[in-house]
């Protein structure tokens, strides 16, 4: 498992498992692998992917299967809600809403809202 930055380079492996496993005719085998955020959160950054890569050997023959997955980190939504309707001239109050799903505290943030006829928008620190 390993970090894919934006530009498509990946960086170094920061987990790695091995599992064998005997396999009968005609019949699968499954093995689960749980990643914590703690685990990923120090290797990727805002538009990164975590690139995960399965490699096998048969021992019977030597053949060497391998597969690989991209999962796109997605960022949370900010859900926008008028509280009141909008008149032109007049202010209008807006909820923000945002949810952190991290399981760590967020710090420094700052929302700054931007639209057709704010002439100056102000940042509100979180």
């Amino acid at each position: 498992l390993s970090a894919v930055r934006y530009t498509g380079v990946s960086g170094a492996p920061f987990r790695q498992e091995q599992h064998r496993r005997a396999v009968p005719p005609g019949q699968e085998e499954t093995v689960t692998m749980t990643v914590t955020y703690a685990e990923y959160g120090p290797h990727v950054g805002d538009q990164d992917a975590l690139k995960l890569t399965a490699a096998g050997v048969v021992e019977e023959t030597g053949q060497v299967v391998a597969k690989e997955l991209r999962v796109r980190l997605h960022a949370p939504e900010l859900t926008l809600t008028l509280l009141a309707p909008a008149v032109v001239g007049q202010e209008t109050p807006v909820q923000v809403v945002f949810q952190n799903p991290l399981p760590e505290t967020l710090t420094g943030a700052t929302l700054r809202m931007e639209g057709a006829g704010i002439s100056c928008p102000k940042p509100f620190q979180m």
